[in-house]
């Protein structure tokens, strides 16, 4: 964890065994300054003075007094930009259901815990308040600008599988940008240009060419000509590039092509009215706009109540996460039991084995892309390829 100058991260712990604490306070205190209670309600006096400089919440679950979920709810009402951590040796499907569901848990730990599988999940939950990418030195919106200018972007797409028989099912379009990226990530370019509004005119040129290509998808995908577009929440609180997305949805369906749009979790915001406006009037238009990267913030089920998003994509750090990480594995399975109930699709990227594959299947995912069925190529590519579906095996 890299702290801000000297300035270490601040972690309200309340947990009724001293030696618990005593430990934590001795072994981490060179990474956290820990503020430790055995008493609930003691801790939620202090919380209400200093809640602007707390950063994470722990606290156990079975408690005298005041219980570890009941705890954290009032925690969360008076604290709700902090990330909350429940501790308990016995996690019940019902304990964290309400974690989660009411409390908002950020994560779940079972004790005993060691001390370095606390620090770890600290890091995680407070690293996951940090955007995917940092702003890069020498790298701007006019340097994407100037890209554009030079046609310097192109589409590669990467195909998706249903899961429960694993017939392709659809395709991610995604944008690649050779020349800037001898220098830069693609999510890195991305970043910069995110709330710029160069990243409308890089999505309407993309859109431009997809258009064109249209008659390629519908040859080469057939009834499967299912395409997913990223954009950006910029995009889609820009009214009048609001009206160019539901253009193309519509021209792209008049060849035979239907279109799915997802925007990245991390950009959204529970109380971002402009955003949840512009989701709402996709949704009465029948224009699916789903969750990208769902799991990677602190927002993910609260966004689900909203009742206007058609469904969610697994981040992939959390899929990969199902085959050895307990809490990413009981929150994904809980999920897709949650999005299956509220009749919202749920797929997973970042698959790269058949037994990933096969497990998320068992659990109730319903499309699966990933390295292990095929990578991002061009669509030269697929045309060239005669492209068919891949099986698990590979």
């Amino acid at each position: 964890m890299e702290m801000v100058g000297n300035k270490r991260p601040v972690i309200l712990m309340v947990d009724d065994d001293e030696k618990l604490l005593a430990s934590v306070r001795r072994t981490l205190s060179n990474s956290f300054e820990f503020i430790t209670f055995t008493d609930g309600q003691l801790a939620l006096d202090w919380l209400s003075q200093n809640r602007d400089r707390t950063d994470l919440i722990i606290a156990d679950l079975v408690m005298p007094t005041l219980d570890g979920i009941s705890f954290l709810k009032q925690a969360a009402r008076m604290a709700p930009t902090v990330g909350r951590m429940l501790l308990s040796g016995n996690v019940s499907s019902i304990s964290l259901r309400e974690a989660i569901n009411q409390a908002m848990v950020t994560r779940v730990l079972a004790k005993p815990v060691s001390v370095a599988v606390l620090k770890d999940a600290i890091d995680r939950v407070i690293q996951s308040k940090v955007p995917v990418a940092k702003p890069v030195f020498g790298l701007s919106p006019m340097m994407v600008n100037a890209a554009i200018d030079r046609a310097d972007f192109r589409t590669v797409l990467q195909p998706r599988y249903r899961a429960s028989d694993l017939a392709l099912c659809g395709g991610e379009v995604l944008c690649r940008m050779p020349l800037l990226e001898k220098d830069y990530g693609i999510d890195e370019i991305f970043e910069t240009c995110r709330d710029h509004p160069v990243i409308n005119r890089l999505t309407s040129q993309l859109m431009a060419l997809m258009v064109d290509q249209a008659p390629r998808y519908r040859a080469v995908m057939g009834d499967s000509a299912n395409l997913a577009v990223n954009l950006s929440t910029y995009s889609l609180k820009t009214p009048e590039f609001m009206e160019l997305i539901v253009r193309f949805y519509e021209k792209m369906r008049m060849r035979g092509v239907r279109v799915t749009y997802e925007v990245p979790e991390r950009q959204i915001t529970p109380n971002d009215h402009d955003l949840l406006a512009s989701a709402s009037r996709l949704r009465e238009r029948g224009i699916a706009l789903l969750i990208d990267d769902f799991g990677s913030g602190n927002n993910s089920l609260e966004l689900l109540r909203h009742e206007i998003f058609a469904g969610i994509k697994l981040d992939r750090d959390l899929v990969r996460g199902c085959m050895s990480d307990f809490l990413d594995d009981a929150f994904v399975e809980w999920i897709a039991q949650v999005c299956s109930k509220m009749g919202l699709s749920i797929s997973a990227k970042g698959i790269e084995s058949a037994k990933l594959a096969e497990k998320l299947r068992i659990y109730g995912i319903t499309e699966l892309q990933g390295f292990h069925f095929g990578s991002p190529v061009p669509l030269e590519e697929w045309e060239a390829t005669a492209f068919m579906p891949l099986s698990a095996s590979g």
